[in-house]
């Protein structure tokens, strides 16, 4: 096979070095929306004629805010992540196919009640377009592919055999370095796993942040970004194009790795033009917004927030907050929001948001996401102290319509549920927090609080990507020493290596939290983060794992708090947990 046809199959390059134009915007907006069992991320924006976007793989919708931003002047713009990408549920197959992906795309028209939209699909992207248009043209007021890739047999084979090989997580965090290096090799050479002078490739050298935004795509989909990704390569459909009913724009940048595809695209129908398009990011734009303009009105016009609304997921939510958007997962678990107990649980800093498992049936649960955690939008660093973090979950809770809660935390996060509690008690018509557990507080004094923070991982993205490798450091020891001691002898903690896929799951959020992560920390391990919690009324229940050094930070704000240890009784064997309460 030429080299000119090795390089023109490469479907992600030509849009990652893009700097568009500026010009006015729309606020872009986050939410979740449940589509047949499956929880969808979508971005949002803007009234007018419905305009869907679809990314290419393996970024998510994260990368066409730009284009969000500025048609939503005009347009109701939805923009969602793939399935199995970013933060949507993958597909419940083992490997689905460019038809599926175009089945999902229906069934999430269906949940926000829209009958016709304009789509523009970039790459993979596109090829979804295209098939959606093939497959529902009813519901395809106009169609945009901006790149649609046409590979033949030998093309598809050769990105098959290799190209997208497992990303498992590793004891030492090698894979992480792997993932750099692979996405470094994705610039340089095409494709990224022959690095010879046939396959070198005439493209800039990526920026260090560049990078870093693409690792964490990949980190956000984890090893399910091969499903998503292979489906374009496993699709053999080379009359597709020429059996599009609907109004199409095929465009090919000049300088884009697939406009040598264009040539194979035969016996196109009237209804379809496909043309390369000159005057780079700008000369897209003006090529792209003439055509939605000329199709408007065969879309259906619609509110985008009201579209959002009628389909809100039930189980993972963004809401709006005085400091910023913060997401929460919630689980009815038999209960109601408005009239029952619910149990709003935050996790440490740097780990994901969970429902806990040992939660009574009939007892909702909210898991707000820390602020940078998650789905949860990056806040300014002044709106990262615990009253500020526990101001934005108590209007989450108000959001969900929750009137009365206990709280439980986990590590650094017992601060936050500290402040939770106090601003309750203080906060007219607001929910009201009844009882308070806290799992592992971290009560430090000032020589270990000091050390702790001396240790946090440098996440300033690095150009060798040796932050990634400083977060996955940070996490597995802090596992195996106590993180607020010298790692010496004495600080050793004699348990079992974490797994690697703990520990890597543990690495993502830290590197989602990024410049937020140490900021968190040394708010949460303020001295008077407790405080609050003497002149709390209600049930106060504080626990930790049995091991010597958390027994000793418990047992210091079991003094100031006047809490008992509670004993076994006859014949209980013990849990490895123990716990304190108010007597």
């Amino acid at each position: 096979m030429a080299v000119c046809s090795l390089r023109a199959m490469q479907p992600d390059l030509a849009r990652m070095s893009i700097s568009f134009p500026a010009v006015s915007t729309q606020p872009v907006s986050t939410q979740f929306v449940d589509v047949a069992g499956r929880r969808v991320l979508v971005r949002f924006a803007g009234c007018g004629p419905a305009v869907l976007l679809l990314h290419q793989s393996p970024q998510n919708s994260r990368a066409l805010i730009p284009w969000i931003e500025r048609l939503s002047t005009r347009y109701a713009v939805f923009a969602p992540d793939t399935p199995g990408f970013g933060y949507s549920d993958p597909l419940p197959l083992a490997q689905p196919t460019i038809p599926d992906y175009a089945a999902a795309l229906n069934a999430l028209l269906d949940a926000l009640g829209i009958e016709r939209v304009i789509v523009n699909g970039v790459h993979t992207g596109a090829v979804t377009a295209l098939r959606f248009a093939l497959d529902f043209p009813a519901r395809v007021g106009g169609l945009i592919c901006d790149g649609y890739a046409r590979f033949n047999a030998d093309e598809r084979q050769l990105l098959l055999n290799g190209y997208l090989p497992p990303f498992e997580p590793q004891w030492d965090g090698s894979h992480l370095l792997w993932l750099w290096a692979r996405l470094r090799e994705q610039h340089l050479f095409f494709p990224w796993n022959t690095p010879t002078k046939s396959a070198r490739m005439a493209y800039p050298a990526p920026s260090t942040q560049k990078l870093n935004g693409d690792a964490l795509d990949i980190l956000d989909a984890g090893d399910g970004y091969r499903a998503g990704y292979r489906a374009p390569f496993l699709y053999d459909d080379a009359t597709a194009a020429s059996r599009l009913t609907v109004a199409t724009r095929i465009f090919y940048r000049a300088e884009d790795v697939l406009a040598t595809h264009l040539p194979r695209l035969q016996s196109l129908p009237a209804n379809v033009t496909a043309e390369i398009v000159n005057g780079g990011p700008q000369g897209l734009i003006d090529k792209t917004d003439a055509f939605i303009a000329l199709r408007a009105a065969n879309a259906s016009s619609v509110d985008a927030a009201v579209a959002i609304r009628t389909a809100v997921s039930t189980r993972r939510r963004v809401c709006n907050t005085t400091h910023g958007a913060m997401c929460a997962l919630i689980a009815a678990n038999g209960g109601d929001l408005a009239s029952s107990l619910v149990v709003v649980h935050l996790s440490d800093i740097g780990t994901p948001a969970r429902i806990p498992v040992d939660v009574p049936h009939g007892t909702p649960v909210i898991a707000p996401e820390l602020p940078g955690h998650g789905a949860s939008q990056v806040w300014s660093a002044e709106a990262l102290t615990p009253i500020a973090v526990a101001q934005s979950v108590l209007e989450v809770l108000q959001a969900l319509g929750v009137t009365r809660f206990a709280v439980s935390g986990d590590g650094a996060a017992d601060a936050i549920a500290a402040a939770l509690a106090q601003i309750s008690a203080v906060t007219p018509a607001g929910p009201r927090c009844e009882q308070m557990r806290l799992h592992n507080p971290m009560l430090l004094n000032d020589a270990e609080r000091e050390q702790f923070l001396a240790q946090l991982p440098d996440l300033t993205p690095h150009a060798t990507g040796a932050h990634l490798l400083a977060a996955w450091n940070w996490a597995r020891m802090k596992a195996l020493f106590w993180p607020w001691q010298q790692p010496t002898i004495a600080a050793a903690r004699k348990v079992d290596a974490p797994a690697p896929v703990r520990v890597h799951t543990e690495v993502v959020e830290i590197l989602r939290a990024g410049e937020m992560f140490a900021p968190l920390w040394r708010a949460a391990l303020t001295e008077t983060a407790f405080t609050a919690m003497i002149d709390f009324a209600g049930p106060i229940t504080v626990q930790c794992d049995d091991e010597p050094e958390r027994v000793r930070i418990v047992n210091a704000l079991a003094k100031t708090l006047g809490l008992v240890e509670a004993t076994l009784s006859a014949g209980k064997q013990s849990t490895g947990i123990r716990s304190w309460q108010k007597p």
